[in-house]
């Protein structure tokens, strides 16, 4: 009896062993920035070094945009079909897990507004060959809700950090988590407000990351 529970136990950790993903087959590697037709392609070579948030531009009805983010995924998965088990087949990301540090890396207390959060996002990944190279793709979100910036503000801070990480479950079912992606952003007034409203209005980025798309 205690060999036939011994095998049954060893059966389950070798399935499992089999079944199981490495913690690294989903990585963050960018922050895209979109052409100026707003279209980000995933494996473009277009990418912003670190982020830039105007606290004085305000949208036409008065409303403190979202800080967006297109962030760049990369899957390292490699299907494993078994026997036993059928190919595992696309990574479906559908979350980003973002808290918001200073620069120095501490965690701020924004009072009543929770931190960490999560924030949905879609983006579907392939598995790739073994030895083959990453697949892109491009999950966008929101990076810092509008409503987080007069606490980020009033706290004093020039520059804060998004430690970001994705999340996503394969078809076969089995859950992946990323590294961590640090994002640097400054806090600045009135740098990226030198537009008229209108066009403001309607570029990619509102308020944030690089200059309006518009006549200068």
């Amino acid at each position: 009896m205690r060999r036939i529970i011994l095998m049954a136990m060893v059966l389950a950790v070798t399935v499992a062993g089999c079944n199981r993903f490495p913690d690294n087959g989903l990585q963050i590697s960018a922050n895209l920035l979109p052409d100026d037709s707003c279209f980000v392609e995933p494996d473009q070579d277009e990418r912003l070094l670190r982020g830039l948030w105007d606290t004085s531009f305000r949208t036409l009805t008065g409303e403190t945009p979202d800080y967006g983010i297109a962030l760049q995924l990369q899957s390292y998965l490699v299907s494993n079909a078994l026997e036993f088990q059928g190919e595992q087949n696309n990574l479906q990301v559908d979350n980003y897990d973002i808290t918001i540090l200073r620069a120095d890396g501490s965690k701020p207390d924004l009072g009543g507004l929770t931190n960490p959060y999560r924030v949905t996002t879609s983006a579907v990944l392939a598995t790739t060959e073994v030895g083959g190279d990453p697949i892109p793709g491009v999950g966008f979100a929101t990076g810092i809700p509008g409503n987080y910036q007069d606490t980020l503000v009033a706290l004093g801070v020039t520059e804060i950090l998004l430690s970001i990480r994705a999340g996503g479950t394969t078809f076969g079912g089995f859950s992946q988590r990323s590294a961590e992606f640090l994002w640097p952003v400054s806090l600045c007034e009135g740098c990226l407000n030198n537009c008229a409203s209108e066009d403001l209005e309607n570029s990619c980025l509102p308020g944030q990351d690089v200059w309006p798309y518009c006549a200068l």
